[in-house]
């Protein structure tokens, strides 16, 4: 299988982030995950299962009762968004209308928003660098769009989330948190967005995944974590990841074979 071999291992032996024993009531429990920069890890498991919440709780959107989070080996302390954003962690996700594009902006001011301090010239903002920043990216990511005035609205949902990861490219996010990044996005848009999160593990950024398509976790990540009722019940390497070992591991089949 092609695919498989394709795979370039980006990420080196520097562990850029550690989360130890975060645990969250009943939703998730005792989870221990390192990410090596330029890694790519899928985090899968059946709804429910704790990785959602858990992901969401490494960025700080939503409460954890314990769990700590090294970045660089020293340990940081996320309590909201804004917490994660300043120790360097982006997050991308799957709710674009709630906490993604401002569909009544332009494409540049959606873009810019994520680097307001790199963009801020005395006491104004320097639009020209937006709209240059803007158009670059819609060459380099094909966005498909009349150009960077267009409002986000008038996109298809693919290109609005190209839209949406040109922003978090634009900061200086080391690790990238994306939350079912091609949720009902069309087929060509996906392979887009694939190529993209590959290229950005090129240029050493750290991404995790999370994602019900496992196909899709097959494609980029170089390990994946399989949450079972709120634990990692097992990390399979890329060459172990098929749809067939996944399932076996999110619905616990494996544990009830050797338990017989």
């Amino acid at each position: 299988n092609m695919t498989q071999t394709e795979q370039v291992k980006c990420y080196t032996d520097e562990i850029l982030l550690e989360a130890k024993n975060f645990s969250s009531g009943k939703k998730f429990q005792n989870i221990n995950i390192t990410l090596h920069k330029g890694e790519i890890l899928g985090i899968a498991g059946l709804a429910g299962a704790g990785r959602t919440e858990f992901v969401r709780a490494l960025f700080g959107a939503d409460p954890k009762d314990s769990g700590q989070v090294f970045i660089e080996g020293k340990e940081v302390q996320i309590h909201s968004p804004r917490d994660a954003k300043k120790a360097g962690l982006g997050f991308i996700t799957e709710d674009r209308k709630e906490e993604g594009l401002i569909l009544s902006m332009n494409l540049h001011t959606n873009v810019g928003m994520a680097i307001l301090d790199q963009l801020k010239k005395g006491l104004g903002l320097d639009l020209k660098k937006e709209c240059v920043l803007m158009d670059e990216y819609i060459k380099s990511l094909s966005i498909k769009c009349r150009d960077g005035n267009q409002k986000a609205k008038a996109l298809s949902g693919g290109n609005q989330q190209k839209v949406f990861l040109a922003r978090w490219l634009n900061t200086d996010a080391e690790i990238l948190l994306l939350d079912n990044p091609t949720q009902g996005i069309d087929v060509g848009a996906k392979a887009e967005i694939y190529k993209l999160i590959l290229e950005l593990a090129k240029q050493g950024k750290t991404i995790l995944i999370n994602t019900l398509e496992i196909p899709e976790i097959q494609k980029v990540a170089d390990y994946c974590a399989v949450f079972y009722s709120g634990e990692i019940i097992k990390v399979l390497e890329h060459q172990e990841i098929d749809e067939m070992t996944v399932m076996m591991y999110s619905t616990n089949a494996a544990q009830a074979e050797e338990g017989k």
